[in-house]
């Protein structure tokens, strides 16, 4: 066979292939063979001074330093390799990992290799010494999933969600509860949860559970492990405090990192000296506790060096912090970052690696690029040199591309070329038949007895079949469709025999149609009045015919008209009842009707105001619901409700607002995005008037946008644009109010994190903004940048946002749902992401509805309450910390005739008592909960000194209460500022926002 350019490019030909002495590309011949070949995704991975790259055919490349057989030539080498060869001796991988001075590579199969040092046993053969110059399988493992390293350790994560370690375990790194000089083989990491990822550094580890919760172990002289203090080991895996959820780690020297969630931002803590953790400013002192980076955000991957951070933004900016003395953070120059800086050019990078003191880059063309240090031939450039390399350049790797014989878009495996870009002929995908055009994977199968598509089934999916044909049979037999059986067309029975129907066909296909009258002798309907409509069938003519089985008599108080006039009981005494739907012993006035017998479904008494929900009567309690509960036309008399006043405060991820009494909004806290209103981007930790708005009504708050409704039905808009959740038809962000074009009629207005939503008078829902997983409810995920309707949500009563979700309560009292599921906030019992409404099961007589970043709470009518979804920090009040897919009763709370309202902040919960008090549960960790501490709560715990409030509102960290003297007062986090009191101080226990008054 053929092979062309096997091998790597030389230095100046990356972007044109080379091939092999005597090749003609022109001339070369083509052979039908199978796919052999696997493809995986391209990887890198850095060691302190070398280098690995994971081709997509499952093959291995090395280069850098030696001394230890860590580039699995077979030997060991003091003079560094500084051109890509291939590690040989391996089957095809899936993922790369590399320590210090040893590599991993994880097969297709599960099966874990080593190579390169084993002094401490990180090789995991059982033995520890010396060092291991060919790949050779770790024998105690098999279904693993992940690998990683980074010091003179290894780990391994199995299907199963189990963590295995071994080598090095000076510090407890490896998780045995204590430690020791090696760990030559590998063992379960004990005193975990399942484990969906983790990060291996110098010499600690940290772990990512399935719950986004983060666990850390090994050495902490710089609180890396995130216990909070620093100390000499830390021997079990312990959870890191106070972070959000997590959905990656990394882990240097002495700092760690995690991605959260949400937002997609940098969190990090530990050593500091070179700015690796992102504060802004060096530093000899530890970061003890978690902190976010500011200037990252929607991050994709996230790595680190050994004293230095690299993160991808999007859809591939690639930025760096922290030491730079050989350029590592690539962006020009040789200074350490105590802040985010751009790696020079890449901005489309799919993934990155970082050693001691270089760094590496997947990218389209030319795949691999590097930059740092250098002195030992890690940059993989031919070369090496001690001058610092201070901005990427490619390495001498490039991409595989096979030959196109027949021009159909796929390639023979066998014939293949190693470029940056492809030659004329050349293409990126195999085929499995490069002589036929019509040949290749995803072509159409025919049937032909062949694989069209590459699949290695012939003739799947019944090509060509399904045509109508003729079998030759008697009736409904005869009728035929084409199959394609062993590569040629057959005519199969359409129907089966089956019972005889009255159709004029012969079913059973025994030569006789509609024989032993079949359909007859069955009710039916005649079609005239009374007990004369009551017939029964018989079949003629391939029809059936129906007959009266009673004729008309006299007039009897039966409810049937006996006389087959058209009226029932028709010269009896009657009386008014009235239809009762909803089962209150309450019906409509205006649908009486005149009767000698109570009809089915009506009762005697009238009045009722609202028939489709058993809480709505003149008999009814009147509760804290913002409807007419007992139908005499006041709302929420005798109720000391704080749901109107409610609409006067509102609550974002870190800013705040108000409604004043005369009409006017005033907001404090963030304003990067122009949330305040008051055409400025600063922070203000006092309230500052948003411009040019009057006769306001309601104020409301996403995650970093704001919303207010006129008195004139109107709906304006400011702050955060990016998703179009501002709903004016652009993704421009804004300073001052814009109108909301094409918004009339709204009845009440709820914003998500980055999504809104109105409900309007007629009990329509129209949705705008972010639409990722389904929140918008129309059934895509495409962003609306104006509204449009949510559709199958009618007779709407009330609208609650969570984080990426929305809930609908309807006037029956129905709860309906649509969105993100992933933590089972739906209530619909599944993890499950709905792109349009779904019922929450279980769940009727609803008055009121709240929603917290990942949980909700329903307040029944019956004075229950029931909560689902996220409860990692007991916000759903049922003493654990238990999530639940499905709504669960809180304990403790029936009867709650005294609550006035329910209110749900990112992860905690408050309720507002009809006497002024206020009770809280879930997180706590900036005071948010008000009662002095920052302890989290499973069970309510009453917030300290708060008495006389009216309403009360919730961002995602704090709280603010509207008391009913007019002061508005507030507590927990305060980082920038949204407390109000002038300061940037968290407060566990109440304080006045300055200045305000409504």
């Amino acid at each position: 066979m053929v092979i062309l350019a096997v091998g790597i490019l030389a230095a100046a030909g990356c972007g044109g292939p080379q091939t092999e002495s005597g090749g003609d590309v022109g001339a070369v011949t083509t052979a039908s063979q199978a796919i052999t070949a696997v493809k995986v995704p391209q990887a890198v991975a850095a060691g302190a001074y070398h280098s690995l790259f994971l081709r997509k055919d499952g093959a291995v490349w090395a280069w850098g330093q030696n001394v230890a057989g860590q580039l699995g030539t077979g030997s060991t080498n003091s003079t560094p390799l500084s051109q890509p060869s291939q590690v040989n001796g391996l089957p095809a991988i899936k993922a790369i990992a590399a320590g210090i001075a040893h590599s991993l590579a994880l097969d297709v199969d599960g099966h874990v290799w080593a190579w390169g040092q084993n002094a401490s046993g990180q090789a995991g053969l059982g033995t520890a010494g010396g060092t291991v110059l060919i790949p050779t399988r770790v024998a105690a493992l098999s279904g693993i999933q992940a690998i990683a390293a980074n010091g003179n350790f290894s780990l391994a994560l199995g299907a199963d969600g189990r963590l295995w370690a071994w080598g090095q375990n000076a510090s407890g790194q490896v998780g045995t509860g204590t430690t020791s000089a090696s760990v030559t083989t590998p063992g379960v990491v004990q005193g975990l949860p399942t484990v969906r990822a983790m990060a291996a550094g110098v010499n600690h580890v940290l772990a990512l559970d399935a719950d986004g919760k983060v666990w850390g172990w090994g050495q902490n002289t710089s609180a890396q492990v995130g216990t909070g203090a620093t100390s000499a080991a830390v021997l079990v895996p312990v959870q890191v405090g106070g972070l959000p959820r997590a959905k990656a780690v990394a882990a240097g020297t002495g700092h760690s990192l995690i991605v959260d969630e949400q937002f997609g931002n940098v969190w990090a803590w530990g050593q500091n000296t070179f700015g690796q953790v992102g504060t802004g400013s060096t530093s000899a002192t530890p970061v003890v506790t978690p902190r976010p980076v500011d200037g990252v955000f929607a991050v994709t991957v996230l790595v680190a060096g050994h004293n230095s951070s690299m993160a991808l933004i999007g859809n591939g900016l690639a930025v760096a912090w922290g030491h730079n003395v050989s350029g590592q953070l690539g962006n020009g120059g040789t200074a350490n970052s105590a802040s985010p800086v751009g790696v020079t050019g890449v901005s489309d990078a799919t993934a990155l690696a970082a050693g001691a003191q270089h760094a590496m880059a997947l990218r389209p063309g030319c795949p691999v690029w590097t930059w740092g240090n250098n002195g030992q031939g890690q940059l993989g450039t031919g070369s090496t040199s001690s001058t610092p390399v201070t901005a990427p350049g490619t390495a001498l790797i490039a991409n595989t591309f096979y030959f196109d014989g027949d021009m159909d878009g796929f390639g023979d495996e066998y014939i293949a070329e190693q470029a940056c870009d492809p030659s004329p002929g050349f293409v990126e995908e195999l085929d499995c038949d490069d002589y036929s055009t019509t040949t290749h994977p995803g072509a159409t199968e025919t049937c032909n007895g062949a694989d069209d598509n590459c699949d290695g089934v012939v003739d799947d999916g019944n090509p060509s079949g399904g045509e109508d044909c003729a079998t030759g049979k008697q009736g409904v037999c005869a009728a035929g469709v084409t199959a394609c059986t062993q590569g040629s067309m057959v005519c199969q029975q359409r129907q089966a025999a089956s019972a005889e129907q009255c159709d004029s066909l012969d079913n059973d296909c025994d030569g006789a149609t509609d024989e032993g009258n079949p359909g007859g002798l069955l009710a039916c309907a005649t079609g005239q009045q009374g007990v004369c409509g009551e017939g029964v069938t018989y079949c003629t003519h391939g029809a059936l015919e129906c007959v009266p089985t009673q004729g008309a008599s006299s007039e009897v108080c039966d409810g049937k008209d006996n006389d087959c006039d058209g009226q029932s009981d028709d010269g009896l005494a009657f009386q008014a009842w009235y239809r009762d739907q909803d089962g209150d012993i309450y019906g409509l006035t205006s649908t009486s009707v005149l009767a000698c017998l109570q009809p089915a479904g009506h009762v005697p008494n009238g009045g009722d105001c609202n028939d489709n929900n058993p809480a709505f009567n003149p008999g009814a309690p009147e509760v804290c619901d913002g409807v007419d509960n007992d139908c005499d036309g006041q709302v929420d008399e005798g109720t000391s409700c704080g749901v109107a006043s409610a609409s006067k405060l509102a609550a974002g991820f870190n800013h705040s607002l108000a409604v004043k009494q005369d009409g006017t909004v005033w907001a404090w806290g963030r304003n990067s995005e122009g949330q305040l209103g008051d055409g400025m981007q600063t922070n203000g930790s006092t309230p500052v008037q948003a411009q040019g708005l009057t006769g306001v009504a309601a104020v409301l708050a996403g995650g970093r946008h704001t919303l207010a409704v006129k008195q004139d039905g109107t709906v304006w808009a400011w702050g955060r644009n990016s998703e179009g959740q501002l709903g004016d038809g652009t993704m421009t962000s804004r300073s001052t109010p814009v109108q909301v074009p094409g918004v009339t009629g709204v009845a009440a207005l709820v914003a998500g994190v980055f999504h809104t939503l109105a409900l309007k008078q007629d009990g329509t829902v129209w949705a705008w903004g972010w639409n990722n997983e389904g929140q918008l409810g129309d059934g895509t995920t495409t962003n609306r940048l104006t509204p449009v309707r949510v559709p199958g949500v009618t007779g709407v009563t009330a609208i609650v946002a969570g984080d990426n979700r929305t809930l609908a309560l309807k006037q029956d009292g129905t709860v309906w749902a649509w969105g993100c599921n992933t933590e089972g906030q739906l209530g619909d019992g599944t993890r499950t992401n709905r792109l349009t409404p779904v019922q929450v099961p279980g769940v009727t007589g609803v008055a009121a509805l709240v929603a917290g970043d990942f949980h909700t709470l329903a307040l029944k009518q019956d004075g229950t309450v029931w909560a689902w979804g996220r409860n990692s920090e007991g916000q759903l009040g049922d003493g654990t910390t238990t999530s639940r897919l499905t709504p669960v009763q809180v304990p403790g709370v029936t009867g709650v005739t005294g609550v006035a309202a329910f209110f749900a902040g990112g992860y905690h919960t408050l309720a507002l008592k009809q006497d002024g008090t206020v009770w809280a549960w879930g997180r706590n960790s900036e005071g948010q909960l008000g009662d002095g501490t920052t302890t989290n709560r499973s069970t309510p715990v009453q917030v300290t000194g708060v008495t006389g409030v009216a309403a009360l509102v919730a961002g995602d960290f704090h709280t603010l209460a509207l008391k009913q003297d007019g002061t508005v007062w507030a507590w927990g986090w305060n980082n920038v500022g949204q407390l109000g009191d002038g300061t940037i101080t968290d407060r566990p226990t109440q304080v006045q926002v300055q200045g305000l008054s409504l």
